[in-house]
This record gives C-alpha cells, sequence and structure tokens, in this order.
C-alpha cells in the first residue's frame, strides 16, 4: 500500500514539473515574438523618417538651385555724368545713348535722366505716392519698374507702417516684379519686344492679370531682391515651384500679342 502511494506522489510531481516546463516554453516564444514584432516595427518606423528626411533633403536642394543659380542682376540707372576712359572728360548721357549717338537718343536720355530726377528729388523728400505716380507715367519702361519696387520696398520697411499696410505693399511689390517680368522677359525663346511695340501695348490689360505665387515664384523675377524673399516667405511661405511669367500666362500672352500686333 505504501509502494502504491509513493508511486502515486512520483507520478503527480513529474506531471506538475513537465507542466511548470511547458508553461516556461509557452512564455519564452511569446516573448520572443513580442521582441521580434518590436524591432519590426521599429525597422519600418525608422524607415519612413528616413524616407521623409530624404524627400525634404533633395526638394530642399532643388529649391535652393533654383534660388541661387538665377541672375538676379539688374541694371543700373543711368549715371548723370560718366568719363570717357580715354580722355577723362565727362560724356553727359545714359550707356544706351552711347551706343547709338543721335539727335533722337540724346532727347531721350535727357528724358530718362529729367524723370529719374524727380522721382530721386521726391523720395527724398518723403513723398513716395507722388514718386510713385511719375513711375507710372514712364511705364512700361523697366527703369520706371525698378524705380516703382524701390518705392514700393521703403513703404514696407516704414517703421509707422502697420501689418495690413505692409501686406498691401508686398503683394503690390510682387504684381510689380511680374508684370516687369512679362514685358522684359530676356529668356531664351522668348520674343524681345522693342520700346515701342511695349508703348503699343495696353497696359490695362496687363494689370488685370492675377499672378499665382505659389506657381511664378520669385527665382526668375529679377526686380525681387533677397530681402523681399525673406519677407515674402515669412509671409506667403514657400512657393510649390518658380515658372517664368510667360510660361504661366502662355496662353493668354499669345493671344495677346496676337491682337496688339
Amino acid at each position: 500500500m505504501l509502494n502504491h502511494v509513493k508511486a502515486a506522489f512520483y507520478s503527480a510531481s513529474s506531471f506538475m514539473v513537465g507542466s511548470t516546463e511547458s508553461s516556461n516554453g509557452v512564455r519564452s516564444v511569446i516573448k520572443e515574438f513580442g521582441s521580434g514584432l518590436m524591432v519590426a516595427f521599429l525597422s519600418i518606423l525608422l524607415a519612413v523618417v528616413l524616407l521623409g528626411i530624404t524627400v525634404y533633403g533633395l526638394h530642399r536642394y532643388q529649391t535652393m538651385e533654383v534660388e541661387y543659380t538665377v541672375d538676379r542682376s539688374t541694371p543700373l540707372p543711368p549715371l548723370d555724368a560718366e568719363r570717357d576712359p580715354k580722355t577723362g572728360k565727362e560724356v553727359r548721357g545714359s550707356a544706351e545713348s552711347e551706343a547709338k549717338p543721335g539727335p533722337s537718343k540724346n532727347k531721350v536720355a535727357k528724358s530718362t535722366q529729367t524723370w529719374l530726377n524727380r522721382v530721386a528729388a521726391l523720395k527724398k523728400t518723403g513723398n513716395l505716392e507722388q514718386a510713385l505716380a511719375v513711375c507710372e507715367q514712364e511705364y512700361p519702361l523697366w527703369g520706371a519698374f525698378n524705380q516703382a519696387c524701390i518705392i514700393e520696398r521703403l513703404k514696407i520697411k516704414d517703421e509707422n507702417a502697420d501689418d495690413e499696410a505692409r501686406a498691401r505693399g508686398l503683394q503690390r511689390l510682387y504684381q510689380l516684379a511680374v508684370t516687369a517680368e512679362l514685358l522684359h522677359d530676356k529668356s531664351d525663346g522668348s520674343d524681345h519686344l522693342t520700346l515701342n511695340q511695349l508703348k503699343a501695348l495696353d497696359l490695362s490689360k496687363v494689370n488685370e492679370l492675377k499672378h499665382d505665387y505659389n506657381q511664378i515664384g520669385y527665382a526668375h523675377l529679377r526686380l525681387i531682391r533677397k530681402s523681399d524673399i525673406k519677407i515674402m516667405l515669412s509671409t506667403w511661405g514657400r512657393p510649390e515651384q518658380h515658372e517664368l511669367p510667360r510660361a504661366y500666362h502662355q496662353t493668354w500672352w499669345l493671344s495677346f500679342i496676337r491682337h496688339q500686333a
């Protein structure tokens, strides 16, 4: 009888030991599976983050490449007096008048100097609106658009101007820069209009155009400066792309030129 009890005890003990080992094995498998699942999740998350960083980096590189490869040089306004490098004597008139000498060119140079001097005098006395009105009378000259942009830039930087006034000034500055580039586009394959052709255009139709900052951007606008870009980025954000105004308004421009001819 005692032997039977011992045998039953040993049998029960063996069963309990086997059950404990089996339970530990299951727990070990579950633990390993959970660890593997966590590693896989973290790997996927890291891959997604790296992909996002790569895409953003490529986008920023492309944008910066466009911005810094665009020529932002702008012709300076004609000087009041220049010196002949050979004789050292003063020569009156602009570089354009010297390129093609003649009574008509000298007259144009004198006229240019006249309105530029008026604009400079008005800016000096703080009469920016009157100076802007003088520029508007000289459209579509590139120099007139350039001076108008300078005036709008001064109005934006005015410490007494409120946020709403600065926003309007920034919008006008952008409108002027895009309009000037549209009329005076010097890119390859574009029609380079003469001054007489430009003066024959109906500028009221051009001024009615709406320019989308997100599509046109600022990289191809020669009258936009780095200081303007900083304000645009902080106010409007980064544009989706940079495109020449004539390319953006291509259908309208071709139709406009055809009807103006």
